[in-house]
C-alpha cells in the first residue's frame, strides 16, 4: 500500500542561508547528499524574499537527500531556486514530494527539523494554525500583545530549531527578562514558551514530547493592591472638558458597564442594538459569547455619538485606536480633572497605581455595594468564577459603608449630553413634566407604555428620582418605531443631536 506524505510546509520565517547577491538574485550554496553540494541562483531581488527562499530550498535538498535521490536533487532544486512565483515554487515541490513518497519518514524528519521556534510561534499568532486546526488550536483574541511578548523571547531563542530545543533553552529566554519585572509577567513569558512547544507535540507533531518539566512555570506572588475610583472622582474625570468628549465617554462606559479595555475599544456599532438599548459581545477574552442591557444613560449616550451615516462594523471608539500607553493617559487625564487621591498614584512593593483596567473593578465594587447579584455582575463583566468577583466583596462592603453611592448616569455626567436636556428643557429646573426621560424606545406596536416605580432601570442606573416621578407622563416610553434611544420629552420634541468637533 502506498504510504500517503503530506505536502511539505515550511514557513518562510527562519533562519536565512549566506546568500551571495549577484545582478540576476542571489546564490545559495545547498547540500544535497553525502559529499554533493551546489550552488544555486535565486532568481530574486529582494533579500528578504532570496531569504526565504534559500530556507525553503534546504528543506528540499534534505528531504531528496535523506530519500535517496541526490540524483535527481540539482535538477529540481536548480528549477524550484530559479522560479519567480510561488506556484510554481510548489509545483517543484510537489515534484520533490512525488519522488519521495516511499519515504514518508524522511519527510517527516525535513519538516521537523526545519521548523524554528520563530517559525510555530508566528503561525500560532497570525492565525495559521487555528486555520489547520480550528478544533485543537484556538484564534487567540490577544495575538497582538502574546505576538510582542514572543518577538522579545525570538531575539534568544527564535531560531532554535525545535527538534533541537531543550531545557537550556528556554530558562536562557528566561534569563533575559528584567528581574525586575512582575512575578505575573514573567509567568506569562513563560506560558507562551510552553504553549509554542506544547503546539510542536500535537497537533503539528513536530516533537513527540515538551522539554519543559513539571514546575517550569514560575509561581505569581502575592498581587499587589490597586484602587479603584470613588463616583465624586470619576465625576471630575468625565466633567472635565479638555478630556476629548470621546476618550471620556469611554471611561464612562468601562466604569458602567464592566468591559474589559479590549472589548470595548473592539466595539462596533452592530454590537451595540440602540433601538433596545442592548450590547453583545461575541468576540471576548473568553470565548464565551454574551449580551445584556446596556444602562439607561450609556445607551442615550451613545445614540447620540453615533455619526448620522456610519457603517455597522466602523467601531464605536474609532478615535481611540492609535492611543498609546492609555494606562498613563488614563492617570494623566484624572490628574488634569483634579482627581487627587494618594492611592491612586502611589507605586510601591505592596500597591501599584490605577489603570485603565481598574474601571471594570470601580463597575464590580460599586455594583457589589449596590447590592447587585454576582450573576448580575458576571453576566457583564465575564468572570467564570466566584472567586473573581469575591476579590471585590470586601472593597464593596467599604463602600456600602463610606455611602459612596452609585455613579451618575452617564448622559448627566457628560457636561455636553447634560446641556443638550437642559436646553431640551427650557431649564436645569424643570419640573417632573418637562423632565426627559432616557428609556428604551421599544419596537413594533404604536401604544404608549409607562414605567412603573418597580422598573429596574431606576435601581440600576441608582439615580435619585422619586417614585412618583417614574410613574409621571414625562416618563413614557415614545411610540414605538421613532427611531434609536435619545432623550424623549413628554411633548414629543428632542434634543438636537451632539456632533463630535476635533479638539
Amino acid at each position: 500500500m502506498t504510504n500517503e506524505v503530506k505536502p511539505l510546509d515550511v514557513s518562510a520565517d527562519s533562519e536565512p542561508e549566506a546568500l551571495e547577491r549577484t545582478a540576476k538574485g542571489h546564490r545559495v550554496r545547498l547540500r544535497y547528499g553525502k559529499g554533493l553540494r551546489g550552488r544555486f541562483l535565486i532568481r530574486l531581488l529582494d533579500p528578504v524574499a532570496a531569504e526565504r527562499r534559500a530556507v525553503r530550498l534546504r528543506a528540499l535538498a534534505e528531504l531528496l537527500s535523506s530519500a535517496g535521490h541526490s540524483a535527481e536533487a540539482p535538477i529540481i532544486l536548480r528549477k524550484a531556486a530559479a522560479v519567480q512565483s510561488e506556484k510554481d515554487f510548489a509545483e517543484a515541490a510537489r515534484v520533490a514530494e512525488e519522488l519521495c513518497r516511499e519515504s514518508p519518514t524522511a519527510l517527516k524528519k525535513v519538516r521537523a527539523s526545519a521548523v524554528t521556534f520563530e517559525m510555530l510561534g508566528r503561525d500560532w499568532t497570525s492565525g495559521r494554525l487555528h486555520q489547520k486546526w480550528p478544533d485543537h488550536v484556538k484564534l487567540k483574541s490577544s495575538a497582538d500583545k502574546d505576538a510582542g511578548r514572543l518577538a522579545f523571547l525570538y531575539d534568544t531563542i527564535g531560531k532554535v530549531r525545535l527538534e533541537a530545543f531543550t531545557l537550556e533553552d528556554a530558562e536562557r529566554a528566561m534569563g533575559k527578562i528584567d528581574v525586575g519585572r512582575s512575578s505575573a509577567t514573567r509567568r506569562h513569558y513563560a506560558q507562551l514558551i510552553s504553549k509554542v512547544l506544547r503546539l510542536a507535540v500535537y497537533p503539528c507533531r513536530i516533537i513527540e514530547h515538551s522539554p519543559l518539566p513539571v514546575g517550569f512555570l514560575p509561581r505569581v506572588k502575592t498581587t499587589k493592591a490597586t484602587a479603584y475610583l470613588y463616583p465624586s472622582e470619576e465625576a471630575k474625570l468625565l466633567a472635565h472638558k479638555p478630556i476629548p468628549l470621546e476618550r471620556r465617554a469611554f471611561y464612562g462606559l468601562l466604569a458602567r458597564e464592566g468591559m474589559r479595555r479590549g472589548e470595548a475599544l473592539a466595539l462596533t456599532w452592530a454590537d451595540v442594538d440602540l433601538e433596545r438599548g442592548a450590547v453583545r459581545l461575541d468576540t471576548n477574552k473568553t470565548d464565551d459569547p454574551r449580551a445584556w442591557a446596556l444602562s439607561p444613560g450609556v445607551a442615550a449616550t451613545l445614540a447620540q455619538l453615533k455619526p448620522e451615516k456610519v457603517a455597522p462594523t466602523a467601531l464605536v471608539f474609532s478615535g481611540l485606536g492609535e492611543l498609546h500607553h492609555i494606562a498613563a493617559t488614563f492617570r494623566a487625564d484624572l490628574g488634569a480633572a483634579g482627581v487627587k487621591r494618594a492611592e491612586l498614584t502611589e507605586r510601591s512593593a505592596v500597591r501599584r497605581p490605577i489603570r485603565l483596567h481598574d474601571l471594570r473593578a470601580t463597575f464590580v465594587t460599586l455594583s457589589l455595594a449596590a447590592g447587585r447579584s454576582e450573576a448580575w455582575v458576571s453576566d457583564r463583566t465575564g468572570h467564570k468564577s466566584s472567586i473573581m468577583i469575591n476579590k471585590y466583596r470586601r472593597a464593596a462592603r467599604s463602600a456600602g459603608e463610606l455611602g459612596l453611592g452609585d455613579l451618575r448616569p452617564l448622559d448627566v455626567a457628560l457636561p455636553e449630553l447634560a446641556a443638550l436636556r437642559e436646553s431640551a428643557e427650557g431649564g436645569p429646573e424643570g419640573g417632573p413634566a418637562t423632565r426627559p426621560a432616557l428609556q428604551h424606545l421599544a419596537a413594533g406596536s404604536a401604544k404608549t407604555q409607562t414605567v412603573s416605580s418597580s422598573s429596574p432601570y431606576r435601581t440600576r442606573t441608582g439615580t435619585t428620582l422619586r417614585s412618583e416621578d417614574f410613574k409621571s407622563p414625562a416618563y413614557a416610553i415614545p411610540p414605538r418605531g421613532l427611531g434609536g434611544v435619545g432623550i424623549a420629552l413628554a411633548g414629543g420634541a428632542r434634543p438636537p443631536k451632539l456632533t463630535l468637533l476635533d479638539a
